[in-house]
Protein backbone atom coordinates (compact mmCIF):
# COMPACT_ATOMS: atom_id res chain seq x y z
CA UNK A 1 0.00 0.00 0.00
CA UNK A 2 1.16 3.40 -0.47
CA UNK A 3 2.14 5.67 2.78
CA UNK A 4 -0.41 8.20 3.58
CA UNK A 5 0.29 11.20 5.68
CA UNK A 6 -3.23 12.09 7.69
CA UNK A 7 -3.91 15.70 9.21
CA UNK A 8 -6.30 16.90 12.21
CA UNK A 9 -7.61 19.56 14.21
CA UNK A 10 -6.45 17.15 17.09
CA UNK A 11 -4.40 14.25 16.80
CA UNK A 12 -5.57 12.05 20.64
CA UNK A 13 -3.01 9.19 21.06
CA UNK A 14 -4.50 8.26 24.56
CA UNK A 15 -1.01 6.72 25.46
CA UNK A 16 -0.18 10.60 25.83
CA UNK A 17 -0.82 13.80 25.58
CA UNK A 18 -3.42 15.29 22.87
CA UNK A 19 -1.70 17.43 19.92
CA UNK A 20 -3.67 20.07 18.26
CA UNK A 21 -2.89 20.42 14.96
CA UNK A 22 -1.31 17.08 14.52
CA UNK A 23 -0.63 14.72 11.85
CA UNK A 24 0.61 10.92 11.35
CA UNK A 25 2.04 9.07 8.88
CA UNK A 26 1.26 5.83 7.69
CA UNK A 27 4.05 3.71 6.25
CA UNK A 28 3.90 1.14 3.36
CA UNK A 29 3.35 -2.07 5.72
CA UNK A 30 0.47 -0.10 7.69
CA UNK A 31 2.24 0.61 10.82
CA UNK A 32 2.56 4.24 12.08
CA UNK A 33 5.99 6.14 10.59
CA UNK A 34 5.52 8.78 12.63
CA UNK A 35 3.46 10.86 14.67
CA UNK A 36 3.34 14.89 16.11
CA UNK A 37 2.39 18.01 15.60
CA UNK A 38 1.66 18.96 11.77
CA UNK A 39 4.37 21.29 10.86
CA UNK A 40 7.14 18.43 11.62
CA UNK A 41 5.97 15.06 10.70
CA UNK A 42 6.83 15.00 6.92
CA UNK A 43 5.03 14.20 3.28
CA UNK A 44 7.29 11.94 1.69
CA UNK A 45 7.55 11.95 -2.12
CA UNK A 46 4.37 10.36 -3.67
CA UNK A 47 3.06 9.45 -0.12
CA UNK A 48 -1.22 9.74 -0.37
CA UNK A 49 -2.07 13.36 1.68
CA UNK A 50 -5.43 13.46 3.56
CA UNK A 51 -6.32 16.77 5.59
CA UNK A 52 -9.64 15.85 8.01
CA UNK A 53 -10.27 19.17 8.98
CA UNK A 54 -12.33 19.79 12.13
CA UNK A 55 -11.72 16.32 13.72
CA UNK A 56 -10.14 14.47 16.05
CA UNK A 57 -8.29 10.93 15.19
CA UNK A 58 -7.87 8.40 17.69
CA UNK A 59 -6.90 5.00 17.83
CA UNK A 60 -9.31 2.53 16.49
CA UNK A 61 -11.97 1.73 19.19
CA UNK A 62 -11.90 -2.02 20.37
CA UNK A 63 -15.01 -3.63 21.08
CA UNK A 64 -14.23 -6.39 23.94
CA UNK A 65 -17.05 -8.56 23.84
CA UNK A 66 -19.93 -8.77 20.87
CA UNK A 67 -21.72 -11.88 18.94
CA UNK A 68 -21.01 -11.17 15.38
CA UNK A 69 -23.50 -13.96 14.07
CA UNK A 70 -26.75 -12.70 16.14
CA UNK A 71 -26.76 -9.08 14.66
CA UNK A 72 -29.94 -10.17 12.75
CA UNK A 73 -31.86 -10.74 16.06
CA UNK A 74 -31.74 -7.21 16.43
CA UNK A 75 -34.22 -5.92 18.69
CA UNK A 76 -36.60 -9.51 18.51
CA UNK A 77 -36.42 -11.01 21.76
CA UNK A 78 -37.65 -8.30 24.00
CA UNK A 79 -38.21 -10.73 27.13
CA UNK A 80 -35.77 -9.31 30.08
CA UNK A 81 -35.86 -12.02 32.65
CA UNK A 82 -32.56 -13.25 31.67
CA UNK A 83 -32.80 -16.96 31.71
CA UNK A 84 -35.76 -16.89 29.93
CA UNK A 85 -34.20 -14.09 27.29
CA UNK A 86 -31.20 -16.79 27.24
CA UNK A 87 -33.31 -19.32 26.32
CA UNK A 88 -35.49 -17.67 23.60
CA UNK A 89 -31.94 -16.67 21.64
CA UNK A 90 -30.88 -20.35 22.03
CA UNK A 91 -34.37 -21.73 20.49
CA UNK A 92 -34.35 -18.84 17.54
CA UNK A 93 -30.74 -19.61 16.99
CA UNK A 94 -30.97 -23.17 16.61
CA UNK A 95 -33.66 -22.69 13.77
CA UNK A 96 -31.05 -20.28 11.86
CA UNK A 97 -29.14 -21.39 8.94
CA UNK A 98 -25.76 -20.83 7.76
CA UNK A 99 -26.47 -18.05 5.74
CA UNK A 100 -28.96 -16.05 8.31
CA UNK A 101 -25.33 -16.44 10.20
CA UNK A 102 -23.40 -15.00 7.39
CA UNK A 103 -25.22 -12.14 6.33
CA UNK A 104 -25.71 -10.55 9.81
CA UNK A 105 -21.79 -11.49 10.81
CA UNK A 106 -20.84 -9.33 7.72
CA UNK A 107 -23.48 -6.98 8.04
CA UNK A 108 -21.99 -6.62 11.36
CA UNK A 109 -18.57 -6.27 11.02
CA UNK A 110 -19.12 -3.08 8.39
CA UNK A 111 -21.75 -1.54 11.09
CA UNK A 112 -18.41 -1.78 13.67
CA UNK A 113 -16.36 0.24 10.93
CA UNK A 114 -18.96 2.51 10.65
CA UNK A 115 -19.00 3.15 14.16
CA UNK A 116 -14.71 3.78 14.73
CA UNK A 117 -14.03 -0.20 15.61
CA UNK A 118 -11.31 -1.82 14.24
CA UNK A 119 -10.80 -4.20 16.59
CA UNK A 120 -14.11 -7.20 17.91
CA UNK A 121 -13.58 -9.49 20.64
CA UNK A 122 -16.57 -11.80 19.32
CA UNK A 123 -18.06 -14.74 20.90
CA UNK A 124 -20.18 -17.56 18.63
CA UNK A 125 -20.33 -21.14 17.89
CA UNK A 126 -21.32 -20.80 14.28
CA UNK A 127 -17.99 -19.41 12.82
CA UNK A 128 -19.54 -16.90 11.05
CA UNK A 129 -17.94 -13.87 12.75
CA UNK A 130 -14.33 -15.64 11.98
CA UNK A 131 -15.06 -15.61 8.38
CA UNK A 132 -16.66 -11.92 8.04
CA UNK A 133 -13.48 -10.57 10.26
CA UNK A 134 -10.86 -12.15 7.90
CA UNK A 135 -12.61 -11.22 4.81
CA UNK A 136 -13.85 -7.57 5.54
CA UNK A 137 -10.68 -6.92 6.91
CA UNK A 138 -11.60 -6.60 10.75
CA UNK A 139 -8.84 -7.27 13.30
CA UNK A 140 -10.07 -8.72 16.45
CA UNK A 141 -10.32 -12.59 18.77
CA UNK A 142 -13.13 -15.16 17.17
CA UNK A 143 -13.57 -16.87 20.61
CA UNK A 144 -15.36 -20.34 19.31
CA UNK A 145 -17.89 -21.32 21.93
CA UNK A 146 -18.17 -24.79 23.26
CA UNK A 147 -21.59 -26.17 25.18
CA UNK A 148 -22.05 -29.46 27.12
CA UNK A 149 -23.27 -28.82 30.95
CA UNK A 150 -23.41 -32.55 31.80
CA UNK A 151 -20.45 -34.09 32.37
CA UNK A 152 -20.80 -36.80 29.94
CA UNK A 153 -20.99 -34.96 27.00
CA UNK A 154 -17.00 -33.82 27.96
CA UNK A 155 -15.77 -36.09 24.88
CA UNK A 156 -18.24 -35.19 22.06
CA UNK A 157 -17.71 -30.94 23.02
CA UNK A 158 -13.95 -31.39 23.00
CA UNK A 159 -14.29 -32.94 19.29
CA UNK A 160 -16.71 -30.07 18.38
CA UNK A 161 -14.45 -28.17 19.27
CA UNK A 162 -10.77 -29.23 17.86
CA UNK A 163 -13.05 -29.79 14.60
CA UNK A 164 -14.31 -26.06 14.51
CA UNK A 165 -10.81 -24.88 15.65
CA UNK A 166 -8.74 -26.84 13.06
CA UNK A 167 -11.41 -25.55 10.22
CA UNK A 168 -11.43 -21.67 11.67
CA UNK A 169 -7.28 -22.37 11.45
CA UNK A 170 -7.56 -23.23 8.27
CA UNK A 171 -9.60 -20.77 6.71
CA UNK A 172 -9.76 -17.40 8.85
CA UNK A 173 -6.78 -17.06 11.36
CA UNK A 174 -4.15 -14.35 10.46
CA UNK A 175 -1.97 -12.07 12.27
CA UNK A 176 -5.10 -10.23 12.26
CA UNK A 177 -7.91 -11.90 13.33
CA UNK A 178 -7.06 -15.09 16.21
CA UNK A 179 -8.59 -17.69 16.86
CA UNK A 180 -9.40 -18.65 20.61
CA UNK A 181 -11.80 -20.71 22.63
CA UNK A 182 -14.79 -19.95 24.94
CA UNK A 183 -16.53 -22.01 27.48
CA UNK A 184 -19.55 -20.63 27.07
CA UNK A 185 -20.87 -19.59 30.74
CA UNK A 186 -21.08 -21.60 34.67
CA UNK A 187 -24.66 -22.51 33.53
CA UNK A 188 -23.73 -24.21 30.05
CA UNK A 189 -20.57 -26.38 30.73
CA UNK A 190 -19.92 -28.56 33.55
CA UNK A 191 -16.57 -28.19 35.87
CA UNK A 192 -14.60 -31.13 33.80
CA UNK A 193 -15.47 -29.31 29.94
CA UNK A 194 -14.22 -25.60 31.72
CA UNK A 195 -10.98 -27.57 32.66
CA UNK A 196 -10.33 -29.20 29.74
CA UNK A 197 -10.85 -25.95 27.38
CA UNK A 198 -9.01 -24.12 29.55
CA UNK A 199 -5.67 -26.41 29.58
CA UNK A 200 -6.23 -26.36 25.44
CA UNK A 201 -6.23 -23.15 25.34
CA UNK A 202 -2.76 -22.99 27.29
CA UNK A 203 -1.01 -25.56 25.48
CA UNK A 204 -2.09 -24.52 21.66
CA UNK A 205 -1.28 -20.54 23.11
CA UNK A 206 -5.09 -19.72 22.24
CA UNK A 207 -6.94 -16.59 24.15
CA UNK A 208 -9.96 -17.85 26.01
CA UNK A 209 -13.00 -15.69 26.68
CA UNK A 210 -15.84 -16.84 29.24
CA UNK A 211 -19.23 -15.35 30.51
CA UNK A 212 -18.93 -14.67 33.86
CA UNK A 213 -21.27 -13.76 36.84
CA UNK A 214 -23.87 -12.11 34.80
CA UNK A 215 -26.87 -12.44 36.83
CA UNK A 216 -27.70 -13.50 40.22
CA UNK A 217 -29.68 -16.56 38.56
CA UNK A 218 -25.96 -17.37 38.05
CA UNK A 219 -24.53 -16.65 41.21
CA UNK A 220 -27.58 -19.15 42.59
CA UNK A 221 -27.13 -21.92 40.25
CA UNK A 222 -23.04 -22.02 40.92
CA UNK A 223 -23.30 -21.19 44.81
CA UNK A 224 -26.51 -23.19 46.41
CA UNK A 225 -27.28 -24.96 43.27
CA UNK A 226 -30.85 -23.74 42.85
CA UNK A 227 -32.61 -20.93 40.06
CA UNK A 228 -33.63 -21.31 36.93
CA UNK A 229 -30.79 -22.76 35.63
CA UNK A 230 -30.77 -25.48 38.38
CA UNK A 231 -34.57 -26.24 37.65
CA UNK A 232 -33.86 -26.16 33.89
CA UNK A 233 -30.93 -28.72 34.00
CA UNK A 234 -32.72 -31.07 36.42
CA UNK A 235 -35.32 -31.12 33.90
CA UNK A 236 -33.13 -32.50 31.84
CA UNK A 237 -31.60 -35.09 33.97
CA UNK A 238 -28.75 -33.73 34.64
CA UNK A 239 -27.07 -33.58 38.36
CA UNK A 240 -26.44 -30.11 39.91
CA UNK A 241 -24.51 -29.93 42.57
CA UNK A 242 -24.07 -26.84 45.28
CA UNK A 243 -20.59 -25.44 45.10
CA UNK A 244 -20.35 -22.49 47.98
CA UNK A 245 -18.43 -20.42 45.92
CA UNK A 246 -18.98 -17.64 43.64
CA UNK A 247 -18.79 -18.24 39.60
CA UNK A 248 -15.81 -16.96 39.42
CA UNK A 249 -13.80 -19.01 41.88
CA UNK A 250 -15.59 -22.05 40.43
CA UNK A 251 -14.32 -21.48 37.18
CA UNK A 252 -11.01 -20.58 38.03
CA UNK A 253 -10.16 -23.86 40.50
CA UNK A 254 -11.72 -25.54 37.33
CA UNK A 255 -8.50 -24.53 35.32
CA UNK A 256 -9.15 -20.84 34.16
CA UNK A 257 -6.96 -19.30 36.51
CA UNK A 258 -4.53 -20.69 33.98
CA UNK A 259 -5.65 -18.92 30.79
CA UNK A 260 -5.45 -15.25 31.81
CA UNK A 261 -8.80 -15.45 31.10
CA UNK A 262 -11.64 -13.15 29.25
CA UNK A 263 -14.03 -12.32 31.46
CA UNK A 264 -17.20 -11.10 30.20
CA UNK A 265 -19.89 -8.80 32.56
CA UNK A 266 -18.51 -9.85 36.24
CA UNK A 267 -21.69 -7.86 37.30
CA UNK A 268 -22.18 -10.32 40.69
CA UNK A 269 -18.07 -10.15 42.00
CA UNK A 270 -16.85 -9.36 45.19
CA UNK A 271 -13.76 -8.06 46.32
CA UNK A 272 -12.28 -11.71 46.57
CA UNK A 273 -13.36 -12.68 43.18
CA UNK A 274 -11.49 -9.47 41.32
CA UNK A 275 -8.66 -10.09 43.49
CA UNK A 276 -8.10 -13.23 41.97
CA UNK A 277 -9.09 -12.02 38.83
CA UNK A 278 -6.28 -9.44 39.32
CA UNK A 279 -4.06 -12.93 40.86
CA UNK A 280 -4.84 -14.49 37.26
CA UNK A 281 -3.70 -12.30 34.97
CA UNK A 282 -7.38 -11.64 33.86
CA UNK A 283 -9.31 -9.10 32.36
CA UNK A 284 -12.81 -7.94 32.49
CA UNK A 285 -15.18 -6.78 29.50
CA UNK A 286 -17.77 -4.57 30.82
CA UNK A 287 -20.91 -4.30 29.04
CA UNK A 288 -23.29 -1.87 31.12
CA UNK A 289 -25.78 -0.86 28.44
CA UNK A 290 -26.68 -4.68 27.85
CA UNK A 291 -26.92 -5.25 31.64
CA UNK A 292 -29.05 -2.53 32.05
CA UNK A 293 -31.65 -3.70 29.88
CA UNK A 294 -31.62 -6.97 30.94
CA UNK A 295 -31.60 -5.63 34.75
CA UNK A 296 -28.97 -8.04 35.93
CA UNK A 297 -27.72 -5.17 38.03
CA UNK A 298 -24.28 -3.24 37.24
CA UNK A 299 -20.61 -4.13 37.54
CA UNK A 300 -18.38 -1.84 40.67
CA UNK A 301 -15.97 -0.47 38.54
CA UNK A 302 -14.42 1.15 41.77
CA UNK A 303 -13.72 -2.27 43.03
CA UNK A 304 -12.19 -3.75 39.87
CA UNK A 305 -10.21 -0.54 39.48
CA UNK A 306 -8.74 -1.34 43.17
CA UNK A 307 -7.92 -4.68 42.46
CA UNK A 308 -5.89 -3.49 39.51
CA UNK A 309 -7.94 -5.67 36.95
CA UNK A 310 -7.70 -4.66 33.17
CA UNK A 311 -11.21 -3.11 32.32
CA UNK A 312 -12.39 -2.77 28.78
CA UNK A 313 -16.07 -2.22 27.60
CA UNK A 314 -18.09 -3.73 24.86
CA UNK A 315 -21.01 -3.72 23.50
CA UNK A 316 -22.68 -7.34 23.79
CA UNK A 317 -24.43 -8.18 21.28
CA UNK A 318 -27.05 -6.26 19.39
CA UNK A 319 -29.88 -8.79 20.41
CA UNK A 320 -29.28 -6.89 24.25
CA UNK A 321 -28.61 -3.30 23.63
CA UNK A 322 -28.98 -2.90 20.08
CA UNK A 323 -26.17 -0.43 19.61
CA UNK A 324 -22.78 -0.45 18.83
CA UNK A 325 -21.78 3.02 20.64
CA UNK A 326 -18.73 3.14 22.57
CA UNK A 327 -19.09 6.28 23.75
CA UNK A 328 -22.25 5.49 24.98
CA UNK A 329 -20.85 2.30 26.94
CA UNK A 330 -17.99 4.13 28.41
CA UNK A 331 -19.87 6.76 30.16
CA UNK A 332 -22.71 4.47 31.52
CA UNK A 333 -19.60 2.05 32.54
CA UNK A 334 -17.84 4.56 34.20
CA UNK A 335 -21.08 6.84 36.07
CA UNK A 336 -19.96 7.79 39.96
CA UNK A 337 -16.26 6.57 38.97
CA UNK A 338 -12.96 8.87 39.47
CA UNK A 339 -11.54 8.26 36.23
CA UNK A 340 -10.34 10.71 34.32
CA UNK A 341 -11.57 11.28 30.59
CA UNK A 342 -7.72 9.48 28.99
CA UNK A 343 -8.84 6.40 31.05
CA UNK A 344 -12.47 6.08 30.28
CA UNK A 345 -11.16 6.57 26.28
CA UNK A 346 -8.39 3.65 27.41
CA UNK A 347 -11.63 1.57 28.02
CA UNK A 348 -12.17 1.55 24.43
CA UNK A 349 -8.93 1.78 22.89
CA UNK A 350 -5.22 0.38 25.18
CA UNK A 351 -7.35 -1.39 27.79
CA UNK A 352 -9.54 -2.64 25.08
CA UNK A 353 -6.83 -4.01 22.82
CA UNK A 354 -5.09 -5.40 26.57
CA UNK A 355 -8.10 -7.20 27.45
CA UNK A 356 -7.91 -9.11 23.76
CA UNK A 357 -4.38 -9.72 24.01
CA UNK A 358 -3.72 -7.46 21.16
CA UNK A 359 -0.46 -6.48 20.21
CA UNK A 360 0.43 -3.05 18.62
CA UNK A 361 -3.07 -1.58 18.49
CA UNK A 362 -5.65 0.80 20.69
CA UNK A 363 -2.59 3.72 20.69
CA UNK A 364 -1.25 5.84 18.29
CA UNK A 365 2.70 5.84 18.11
CA UNK A 366 5.26 4.85 16.10
CA UNK A 367 5.30 1.46 15.03
CA UNK A 368 1.65 0.66 16.53
CA UNK A 369 -0.82 -0.54 13.56
CA UNK A 370 -2.14 2.30 11.88
CA UNK A 371 -6.05 1.61 13.19
CA UNK A 372 -7.68 5.01 13.60
CA UNK A 373 -11.23 6.50 13.45
CA UNK A 374 -11.90 9.97 12.64
CA UNK A 375 -14.49 11.90 14.93
CA UNK A 376 -16.58 15.10 13.83
CA UNK A 377 -15.47 18.14 15.91
CA UNK A 378 -18.80 20.20 14.29
CA UNK A 379 -20.60 20.35 17.24
CA UNK A 380 -20.73 23.33 19.11
CA UNK A 381 -19.41 21.77 22.61
CA UNK A 382 -15.91 21.54 20.93
CA UNK A 383 -15.49 24.83 19.60
CA UNK A 384 -12.05 26.59 21.23
CA UNK A 385 -12.35 23.43 23.48
CA UNK A 386 -8.59 22.84 25.56
CA UNK A 387 -9.44 19.89 26.93
CA UNK A 388 -10.45 17.86 23.60
CA UNK A 389 -10.36 13.92 25.69
CA UNK A 390 -13.12 15.34 28.10
CA UNK A 391 -14.94 16.46 25.37
CA UNK A 392 -14.89 13.58 23.38
CA UNK A 393 -15.75 11.50 26.67
CA UNK A 394 -18.88 14.08 27.53
CA UNK A 395 -20.08 14.62 24.04
CA UNK A 396 -19.36 11.73 21.35
CA UNK A 397 -21.17 9.41 19.87
CA UNK A 398 -20.59 6.80 17.38
CA UNK A 399 -22.60 8.74 14.75
CA UNK A 400 -19.98 11.09 14.92
CA UNK A 401 -17.32 9.19 13.23
CA UNK A 402 -16.48 9.80 9.64
CA UNK A 403 -13.39 7.53 8.97
CA UNK A 404 -11.85 4.45 9.80
CA UNK A 405 -8.53 2.76 8.70
CA UNK A 406 -7.34 -0.93 9.76
CA UNK A 407 -3.88 -1.10 9.26
CA UNK A 408 -3.86 2.03 6.76
CA UNK A 409 -6.35 0.71 4.91
CA UNK A 410 -9.52 2.75 4.75
CA UNK A 411 -12.52 0.44 5.86
CA UNK A 412 -15.40 3.25 6.38
CA UNK A 413 -15.63 6.57 4.70
CA UNK A 414 -18.54 8.83 5.07
CA UNK A 415 -21.36 6.60 5.09
CA UNK A 416 -19.62 4.35 2.39
CA UNK A 417 -17.03 1.26 2.67
CA UNK A 418 -14.60 1.60 0.23
CA UNK A 419 -14.27 -1.92 -1.93
CA UNK A 420 -17.35 -2.79 -0.32
CA UNK A 421 -20.94 -3.57 -2.34
CA UNK A 422 -22.44 -2.39 0.74
CA UNK A 423 -26.13 -2.80 -1.47
CA UNK A 424 -25.71 -6.48 -1.58
CA UNK A 425 -24.61 -6.21 2.36
CA UNK A 426 -27.33 -4.75 3.68
CA UNK A 427 -29.55 -6.92 1.18
CA UNK A 428 -28.73 -10.23 2.67
CA UNK A 429 -28.68 -8.35 5.73
CA UNK A 430 -32.22 -7.32 5.36
CA UNK A 431 -33.35 -10.91 4.03
CA UNK A 432 -31.77 -12.81 7.22
CA UNK A 433 -33.51 -10.04 9.63
CA UNK A 434 -36.74 -11.26 7.63
CA UNK A 435 -36.38 -14.53 8.08
CA UNK A 436 -35.62 -14.14 12.06
CA UNK A 437 -38.86 -11.99 12.51
CA UNK A 438 -40.49 -14.91 11.33
CA UNK A 439 -39.05 -17.30 13.38
CA UNK A 440 -39.37 -15.01 16.54
CA UNK A 441 -43.02 -15.33 15.43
Amino acid sequence: MRRLRLRARWLVPVSGEPIRDGAVLVGEDGRIADVGPDSIVPLPQGAESEDLGEAALLPGLVNTHTHLELTALRGLVTDTVFPRWIGRIRKIKDAMISDHFRAGARWGVLEHFAHGITSIGDTGSTGAAAFAMADLGARGVAYQEVFGPDPAQLDDSLRGLREALHALDLAAASDRVRVGVSPHAPYTVSRQLAGAVASLARIQKRPLAMHMAESQDEWLFIAEGRGAFAEHLRGRGISVDRHRVSPLIWALRAGLDTAEPLLIHCVHVDRGDCEAIAGCGGAVAHCPWSNQLLGVGRANLAQLADARVTVAVGTDSVVAGNSLDLFEESRLASLGSSLTPRERLGMFTSAGAAALGAQDCGRIAVGAWADLCALSLDAPVFARTRNIEGAITAASKARDVTHTWVGGRNVYRRGTWPGVDAAAERGAAERAEAAMRVLAA
